[in-house]
């Protein structure tokens, strides 16, 4: 009896010491930098946890790659009073990403974007955000202090831990921007063991479960959006050994089930396959209007654009990542971008089309899509009094999608890129261009 008295206190022990805590002292510091590898192996089985259970994602793939920085907040380049003291906030991540908005044809593009937290030994929390929004060659800076901090973590992270907090802020930029976010955080800690990725064999991980319940209101440029209620999901692993989650996945939740859409694991910089791709703004530009290109490029650090328009001189060319370029003249430029990295290369043609000053562009009744670029799911600004049929068609003619209305679809597997919108009817038949990109 007494020798299984003591077995039992040995296993106990050994299940104590095996159920590791994730503490404030193990998560980024200011300096801190980390490569982010993302996959497309979406059909993996990422739900299953437990405790002392085994992960084996050792066999995903990587397609490209993000990097991640943490810095001293006042050195982000925003002239902001709050962030220069370490009272309201003490730690700051950058992706240095870019992403744009549009709505109705309108579009802003964002850049320079940047999250502020204060990390104290018990939590991080996020408690700003700032970015820049580029519109018509002016750029905006955006400066958001949060209402309600949105508590990221509660330190230390152990095993069975859960709880929720509730976040808003509100951004108002009159006649340009309006955004109001409210979000219900709700972590939940459910599984320990050892996971493995193509970067490593993690033997002291923690799984994080966080549902987010984000209410969006927006409007852009004046014109209202429609709310955007949402469910997600990320699924987190960490380490002790790591200053930021090995394993990062995301999920959409529609039709009763969780869906995956992006998948990123800590690793070590590495370069991937190059896509070259553009947007531009105005949608329909005008001889002497200054054309904005917003760079949408995958694994690439350098750029090199041709306008096709050799009476600009010099100007007919850039390796601005985000140039612009006003035309001369009405016609079709076949503007080309090359994107590279230190072993990648591609290219991409997209057609503009410069139309004189005393065209009205767009035409009266007009079909746009919104939001463009889209993700997942598209939008038409106007109802139709007759059937029509709507088609989604590839850059090279494939029809992807046929039907009578875009409700409820979701466009989420393709691949990003440009694509076009047939709407046909008995009096006419338009053509709308998206661009589709990963969220």
């Amino acid at each position: 009896m007494k020798q299984l008295f003591t077995l039992v206190i040995a296993f106990f022990c050994i299940q104590i010491q095996a159920q590791t805590s994730y503490t404030s002292d193990d998560y980024a510091i200011v300096g801190s930098k980390f490569y982010l590898t993302s996959t497309t192996d979406f059909s993996t089985d990422f739900e299953t946890t437990g405790e002392n259970f085994v992960w084996d994602f050792s066999s995903l793939s990587g397609n490209s790659q993000d990097s991640l920085q943490f810095r001293n907040p006042n050195t982000t380049g925003y002239i902001w009073a709050f962030i220069y003291n370490q009272n309201n906030t003490n730690l700051s991540s950058t992706k240095s990403e870019t992403t744009s908005m549009n709505a109705f044809g309108q579009s802003l593009g964002i850049t320079n974007i940047n999250s502020y937290f204060k990390k104290t030994g018990t939590q991080l929390t996020q408690v700003a955000s700032a970015y820049k929004i580029d519109y018509n060659g002016t750029q905006i800076p955006v400066t958001n202090q949060f209402t309600n901090s949105d508590v990221v973590y509660n330190f230390p992270i152990d095993f069975g831990d859960s709880d929720t907090d509730n976040s808003e802020f509100t951004i108002d930029i009159p006649s340009v921007y309006y955004q109001n976010k409210t979000t219900e955080r709700s972590n939940v800690v459910d599984g320990w063991g050892t996971v493995s990725t193509p970067y490593g064999t993690f033997p002291n991980a923690l799984r994080m479960t966080t549902t987010l319940t984000e209410n969006d209101t927006l409007a852009l440029l004046g014109t209202g959006i429609a709310r955007v209620i949402r469910t997600t999901r990320e699924l987190k692993w960490f380490d002790k050994s790591q200053k930021y989650p090995v394993l990062i996945v995301n999920q959409t939740f529609a039709v009763d089930t969780w869906t995956t859409t992006s998948v990123q694991y800590l690793d070590e910089k590495r370069d991937f396959e190059s896509t070259a791709l553009f947007a531009y703004t105005p949608v329909y530009p005008t001889v002497g209007a200054t054309v904005y290109f917003q760079n949408m490029s995958t694994n690439a650090n350098t750029y090199a654009w041709t306008f096709d328009d050799p009476t600009s001189g010099d100007q007919n060319t850039s390796t601005e990542q985000h140039p612009s370029h006003v035309f001369g003249a009405e016609g079709t430029y076949s503007v080309h971008l090359t994107a590279s990295n230190g072993t990648f290369t591609d290219e991409v043609t997209i057609p503009v089309i410069v139309g004189t000053s005393d065209v009205k562009n767009p035409k009266s009744g007009q079909i746009q899509a919104f939001p463009n670029p889209f993700s997942s799911q598209i939008s038409l600004n106007q109802e139709f009094e007759s059937e029509i049929i709507v088609q989604l068609v590839s850059i090279s003619g494939q029809i992807l999608f046929e039907g009578n209305t875009l409700d409820n679809q979701d466009f989420s597997d393709l691949k990003s890129g440009i694509y076009f919108l047939k709407l046909i009817s008995d009096k006419q038949t338009q053509t709308v261009k998206v661009l589709k990109q990963n969220q």
